[in-house]
């Protein structure tokens, strides 16, 4: 029903299994057709998936594959490799692979190799193993071994499971008490 255009790589919808389609439904039923993409496991094509310039997106974004951002992003973005082209504006939280940052981010970003350009604003956190920061980019924040963040991590994880059951009991039992200032 969909196919793959040769030279643009836009998806084509068959029209006349679309139309077939509509004539087998009772009237009350009949739907439309629209091309849907396909999962990002079966996408291996390593193109990335592309923000223009002239976009604006507001929400999370998630992927499978790779994200270029030449727009702005007002959202977390979750993906295996994330490009913030010169020109780019991103808020919000960013973890992937690898991070390549050449616009400006402002937010955390997580990954274990990160490379801020010298065109680069980062204001936020940076979680890495790997870090590397060109003479003249602009970074306001902290830098943070991925190791450690992620035994961090793991400690809170087990006191908030621990805390919780005793957190509870503790709650019940002073439910009634009135609290005066």
């Amino acid at each position: 029903m969909f196919s793959r255009g040769e030279k643009s790589g836009e998806a084509k919808v068959d029209q006349s299994k679309v139309e077939q389609s509509k004539t087998d439904q009772p009237k009350a039923e009949q739907t439309t057709a629209t091309p849907t993409a396909a999962p990002a496991a079966s996408r291996s094509s390593g193109t990335p998936s592309v923000i223009n310039a002239d976009l604006r997106v507001i929400g999370d974004l998630e992927s499978a594959g790779d994200i270029q951002v030449d727009g702005v992003v007002e959202g977390d973005i979750r993906s295996r490799t994330v490009t913030v082209s010169p020109g780019a504006n991103i808020k919000g939280s960013i973890q992937a692979d690898t991070i390549n940052i050449s616009g400006t981010v402002n937010g955390q970003v997580e990954a274990p190799t990160i490379n801020i350009s010298k065109t680069a604003h980062m204001t936020g956190d940076v979680i890495h193993q790997i870090l590397s920061i060109e003479a003249g980019a602009n970074f306001g924040g902290n830098c943070r071994r991925l190791e450690s963040v992620k035994a961090a991590r793991a400690v809170q994880s087990a006191a908030q499971k621990g805390g919780a059951q005793g957190q509870s009991a503790g709650e019940t039992a002073t439910a009634g008490k009135a609290v005066r200032a």
